[in-house]
């Protein structure tokens, strides 16, 4: 009987355990979601799931049953609380399940409102930049190097090396010796790399590939035919359609921002502007149209995004207002 209750009692304290850091794991998930996260607190939290396998274990399970909930939320069915997302749970993640379903939609839907594509990032990516370019070393020894306001997917297994390209843009200089292929996908179409280092640029209906180093091979969702890409090669493709080659560039032109450049070729005032906006903490708008709007050519340095925003402007006959990390540009017949 007493070799009985120890039993129970560890096996109680462990469930005891489990439970708690599932609800840990909630709220840290709720806390990134919040979009409010400060530098400390995440490394607090990094600190919190690298220091124990049971709470990286809980992250998981946690931030899948939420994406699992987010995405039937948007279907408007619920997958089975015995089986989440398809896949057989152990039953305190069902018990999770279960709990989070009764609330998990609607929680979603409210919180959806306020952070649009934004939280549905936020629980899908794995590593994601602020207003600097970052460098990450990948568990086969790749590097990574992400450029400001992107967000990657980092997905394992002992079939492929899988990346998903959530928002921005990322250069890759994959490592060899691994048999694994690694892939790239964005937008439902993937960039597989034969030993290379290319760079990858997710825009809201587009992708572009460009290769700077060695050989890739891209294909798109619906297109009959990928395409092959060498060094200094570039193409574009959109959901349904082939990928299409674009003007070759110098492998040193190719993700300028890895040495702290944004370079234009013939930009028009509104997309020049959007890219210089994600290396600045604070949003810029621009208020009516140009009288006789000027394409946006030549380099601008990523730590100096207000130089480059006050040239721009002065290009195109634009004033700037700045007001608490604001900038507003507009004629300048109309200040």
């Amino acid at each position: 009987m007493q070799g009985q209750r120890s039993g129970c009692d560890m096996t109680g304290s462990v469930r005891d355990r489990e439970e708690r850091a599932a609800e840990e794991a909630s709220r840290w998930i709720a806390r990134m979601a919040s979009g409010d996260m400060q530098p400390d607190e995440l490394e607090r939290f990094k600190a919190w799931r690298s220091g124990d396998s049971l709470h990286n274990r809980a992250f998981e399970e946690t931030r899948a049953i939420w994406r699992a909930v987010g995405s039937s939320s948007n279907s408007g069915a619920l997958p089975s609380a015995n089986h989440p997302a398809g896949s057989r749970w152990p039953v305190s993640s069902r018990r999770r399940f279960r709990r989070i379903a009764i609330t998990g939609a609607a929680a979603m839907a409210l919180v959806g409102l306020v952070f649009g594509d934004d939280l549905s990032i936020m629980l899908r990516a794995d590593h994601r930049t602020g207003t600097t370019v970052e460098s990450l070393m990948l568990a086969d020894g790749s590097r990574a190097m992400l450029d400001a306001g992107t967000a990657i997917g980092i997905s394992y297994d002992q079939n492929e090396r899988r990346i998903e390209l959530l928002r921005g843009a990322a250069w890759f200089e994959v490592a060899h010796g691994d048999r694994r292929p690694f892939r790239v996908a964005a937008l439902g179409g993937e960039t597989q790399d034969v030993g290379t280092a290319f760079e990858v640029r997710r825009e809201a209906t587009a992708v572009s590939v460009a290769v700077t180093q060695g050989r890739v091979q891209v294909s798109a969702p619906g297109a009959a035919n990928g395409m092959a890409l060498n060094a200094s090669e570039r193409a574009r493709y959109t959901q349904g359609a082939s990928p299409v080659r674009m003007a070759k560039a110098a492998p040193d032109m190719i993700a300028a921002w890895r040495q702290g450049e944004i370079l234009f070729d013939r930009a028009d005032v509104r997309s020049a502007i959007a890219t210089i906006g994600r290396y600045r903490s604070g949003p810029v708008f621009i208020l009516g149209q140009p009288s006789s709007p000027r394409p946006i050519s030549g380099a601008f340095r990523v730590d100096r995004p207000e130089e480059a925003i006050d040239a721009i402007a002065g290009m195109n006959g634009l004033s700037v207002s700045r007001l608490g990390g604001i900038a507003v540009l507009r004629p300048s017949d109309q200040k």
